[in-house]
């Protein structure tokens, strides 16, 4: 369904339809009315209840948009440590994948057209996931498990469960016989295999949706669909310019002539997030 979009000196657009919208473009910039709909992983509900824009939601804003990514060989962790991009961090006890972490850099161009680098930070703890998860399972189903101290599990129930410490010796306990804990260890497995791949996912999104030609990131949703408003610049830049910016950033942590915008976070605020659809298609942005 197409919609109309009211802009400065129209004359000056020329209007050409596209799927699910209308776009407009003039010169080196596009201004687009994007349908995202939750039906196909575009939109995500927040805890409070408002609705956010998903990875794969970005994605189908960056075909308008067009923001380029890059991905550095190296980034520096919040302690000082320089590691490969992405790190991952393992478990001493169990020899596996516990902390991932990714660095993505976007570039784009603000409203009067002048250049915005927008840097990300991100960290997927495997174990806060798993509690935050595992919590959130007891809250509507006491048979999953309980929150409590090491030392006040039985040996049955020490049998029977897995605790996860999160502050010393205060954790969340689940029992192996719940479907629910079941799930959620399941989703454990899974973060572990994939963590590296959805880590660089919400680095992404976290990059791009600082960019001032998108949207934002909490919208309104009517029966399972919004449309924003999303612009798009022509941006000239080659391989080796982009690389150029990145390394400018990596030693001065500035841009010359451009707009740097940053964020370092864990992936708490997207507990909701379906990073694994977002690695299905190439649209709008590369999967990881």
């Amino acid at each position: 369904m197409s919609e109309i979009v009211t802009i400065q000196d129209p004359q000056e657009w020329i209007p050409a339809n596209v799927s699910d919208g209308q776009l407009y473009v003039k010169v080196n910039q596009a201004v687009g009315v994007v349908k995202l709909s939750n039906l196909d992983g575009h939109l995500m509900q927040l805890d409070n209840g408002d609705w956010g824009i998903s990875a794969e939601g970005y994605r189908a804003c960056n075909v308008v948009a067009g923001i380029p990514t890059i991905t550095p060989d190296t980034m520096k962790l919040p302690d000082g440590r320089e590691v490969c991009n992405p790190y991952i961090e393992l478990d001493p006890a169990t020899g596996t994948a516990d902390k991932f972490w990714s660095h993505k850099i976007t570039v784009g161009k603000s409203a009067l057209g002048g250049l915005v680098v927008s840097s990300a930070t991100v960290l997927l703890d495997i174990r806060v996931r798993f509690a935050r998860e595992l919590m959130q399972k007891i809250e509507s189903n006491r048979d999953a498990g309980k929150l409590c101290m090491s030392e006040s599990l039985s040996d049955e129930e020490k049998r029977s469960g897995i605790f996860i410490p999160f502050q010393g010796s205060i954790g969340v306990y689940g029992r192996h016989d719940c479907t629910d804990t079941i799930r959620v260890i399941q989703n454990l497995i899974s973060n572990k295999e994939h963590g590296d791949k959805i880590v660089q996912t919400l680095a992404w999104k976290s990059s791009i949706k600082q960019q001032p030609s998108m949207p934002p990131s909490k919208i309104r949703v009517v029966n399972g669909s919004a449309s924003v408003l999303v612009v798009g610049y022509k941006l000239d830049m080659s391989l080796n310019e982009l690389e150029a910016i990145s390394k400018e950033y990596k030693e001065t942590g500035l841009v010359e002539g451009a707009e740097v915008l940053e964020t370092v976070s864990t992936t708490s605020e997207d507990s909701h997030e379906n990073a694994e659809f977002s690695l299905l298609s190439t649209e709008g942005g590369t999967r990881f």
